[in-house]
């Protein structure tokens, strides 16, 4: 044999030493870690957006491939395909809409209202996607978009921003308990949100009383040294 089936080399070609190999490979990491540091952050985020795609598109045949070979249907693929897609459209709005935030949160509203009820709908149909997932839904991003609204027109950001967020967050128990009492026992009866909530207040009051107590203010990146 003039070559050999293994490593490829000649019968007079000497193989390329340990030290040599691992010297080519340090110059190949390093030239990778250089060309991707060069790249400008919209590049990363492309880059970062065009490898997701491989892995969403990889993960979906598979999971298809796997679910007929082994049930000759295509049954609980449909779930990976549909979350994938979610998860695609979400990181495809953050890549090329993150300046926008309003179109952002649309966007996300609207693929996250479509995951709800795709899931609905592979469910027979039995309406909580309607009923409970999309009020559920809805409550949150209006109140997430009232913190992002009171953060932008505060003139100092601090404490009084957690707070804003603690108080956003027990409305949004509020809301989820009576979404649920509405669709399972159709009537308004609050419980647990209420203890939930009243236990948020004193924390929200107290951010409250840090923020404003003190004369400038307090930047949180400042005080917690990011």
């Amino acid at each position: 044999m003039e070559f050999c089936p293994l490593c490829g080399l000649s019968v007079d070609e000497e193989s390329v030493s340990r030290e040599e190999a691992k010297s080519e490979k340090s110059l190949l990491r390093d030239k990778i870690i250089h060309e991707y540091k060069s790249l400008t952050l919209n590049q990363k985020y492309k880059l970062f957006w065009e490898i997701s795609g491989i892995i969403f598109v990889s993960g979906i045949l598979a999971s298809m491939i796997i679910n007929l070979i082994v049930s000759k249907n295509i049954s609980w693929a449909k779930y990976n395909l549909i979350v994938s897609l979610v998860l695609f459209a979400n990181i495809s709005f953050f890549t090329f809409f993150r300046r926008r935030p309003l179109l952002l949160l649309f966007g996300s509203f609207l693929s996250a209202s479509a995951l709800l009820l795709s899931l609905d709908l592979l469910s027979s149909n039995i309406g909580w996607g309607t009923r409970l997932g999309i009020p559920i839904l809805v409550s949150f991003y209006v109140l997430l978009l009232a913190v992002l609204w009171l953060n932008r027109i505060s003139r100092q950001r601090g404490f009084n921003i957690l707070a804003v967020i603690f108080i956003a967050i027990g409305v949004f128990v509020i809301c989820i308990e009576s979404f649920i009492s509405l669709y399972f026992r159709g009537e308004f009866k609050l419980g647990w949100s209420i203890i939930t909530g009243a236990s948020i207040i004193p924390i929200a009051a107290l951010l409250f009383f840090v923020h404003y107590r003190l004369k400038t203010g307090m930047d949180l990146k400042r005080f917690f040294h990011i």
